[in-house]
Parts: C-alpha cells; structure tokens; sequence
C-alpha cells in the first residue's frame, strides 16, 4: 500500500484517497503533458544516491503510469545488474517490465537492452561507457553470465546477502543508524558525514574496502561468489573499525 512508502511520492488528493505525485503531475490539471514526455527512468535500487530500496508500491505506481501513458520505462542496471541483487536484475524483484535496460561495469561492456518496438532495427547497442566495447570485453562479459549460471551466484548472492546485514544487525553498533539493500548491493548509514568517512578512511586502513554513497553512507559491494567466512572476516573488520571511530569521537 502507498502508507509502506515513505519517500514522500504519495499524498492524499482532495476527497482523501491516496494518489501520487507523479500520478497528480500527468493528471488532466497536472503540468507534465504524458503526450510530451519520451520516457521514465529510474534505477531499481538507488546506487550513488543511497542505495535506498523503492517500496513495491512506489515500483507498482510507476509500472501503472507508464502503462496507462504508454511511456517507455528505462531501468538503469548500472549498478544492480548482473546478479548484484540476488536476482539477474535488480528490477526483477518489482512488478515492473522495463521497455530498456541499461547495464555496464559487472557486464564488462556498457549496453543498451530493448524490446524489439524500442529500437526495431537493433538488436542492442554496445558502447565503452563504464566498460570497454570491444570483442574481448564483449568475451569477457558472455564468460561472466554464464559463471553466474554455472556456479548459481544468484543464489549465492541472495544468502550471503542476507547473511551480512543479519552480522551488521548483530553487532549492534550504536553509530550505525540505518542498514539497508537488496543481496550483495548493501548499505548502512550513520548519523553524520563526517563519521562515515573517517569509516571508510580508518576501514581501509583495516584492510577493509568500502565506498562512501550519499550524503553519509557507507556501502559494501562483496564479489557474487563470495563466502560465509569472508563475510564474517569483514563484518569482524568493520564493527573493529566503527568502535575505533567512535571511541576516537568521544575522546575528542
């Protein structure tokens, strides 16, 4: 229901029923004439952002719109493709059809996937953006999915996913304010920039890679295959680096 999204998308109309802004934009006495409007994209799991996770009903709003419209939906895959998730692609966990994905980094290539009516006389677009463009990168990305096939890191990246925030729960650091993700793309955040970064400064240090995303979070990419006990080993690294921090924190 629209109460379980609390990104601010969805608001009571004059009569009190719930309705959307996006919904109200392309109404009849909205400003956004959906005649004029060449498509929405979104990503599926917001990556520099946050990595915040759109609700279902946020992800259920924006399929109905762009099929009553017929407006073309582009899902950007950038980050959350290529099994990241624990499915092949991060919009496979929403009742959304994307019309175009784009994919790139983990597919060793950046690619432009369609239905046929989007792009008829294509069969798909390959570029050098976040990936080379050539045959061998090309290899390199057909390699890629079928190890994700053979060796079932779908799978593997769902569990171990689920296995690293219960480890982050349990470790109940009180600096930690917010953990979230889907699968392997996870994220926590903390209160203050200025604490996530000496985070992931101090982490590194530890011999734990991070990478700062939004204004104050801190995310954690393992590689599809990775295992439990290399899990916990990270786990263990960043409870011992978050407790230095803030020890260092109140000490100042």
């Amino acid at each position: 229901t629209p109460e379980t999204c609390s990104c601010g998308f969805f608001h009571e109309d004059r009569s009190g029923d719930p309705t959307s802004q996006l919904r109200k934009a392309l109404g009849e006495t909205g400003y956004v004439n959906p005649d004029r409007t060449a498509y929405v994209v979104l990503e599926p799991v917001q990556g520099e952002g946050g990595y915040y996770v759109p609700s279902d009903s946020f992800m259920e709003e924006i399929a109905d719109l762009c099929d009553t419209h017929d407006v073309p939906l582009i899902v950007d895959e950038i980050q959350s493709g290529m099994g990241r998730t624990g499915e092949m692609w991060g919009s496979d966990h929403f009742a959304i059809e994307p019309d175009v994905l784009t994919v790139a980094k983990g597919a060793r290539v950046g690619a432009t996937i369609s239905t046929s009516d989007i792009f008829p006389e294509k069969k798909g677009r390959i570029s050098s953006t976040w990936g080379a463009g050539d045959v061998v990168a090309s290899l390199q990305g057909a390699l890629t999915l079928e190890a994700i096939e053979d060796h079932d890191l779908l799978d593997n990246a769902a569990r171990m996913g689920r296995h690293l925030d219960e480890l982050v729960a349990d470790a109940d650091l009180p600096a930690v304010v917010d953990r979230r993700g889907l699968g392997l793309m996870f994220a926590v955040e903390f209160a203050t920039a200025e604490t996530r970064d000496a985070v992931v400064e101090r982490a590194f240090r530890n011999g734990l890679l991070t990478l700062g995303c939004g204004t104050k979070s801190l995310r954690m990419l393992p590689p599809l295959d990775v295992t439990e006990r290399e899990i916990e080993l990270a786990v263990e690294l960043f409870e011992e680096t978050v407790r230095e921090v803030t020890a260092a924190e109140a000490a100042d």
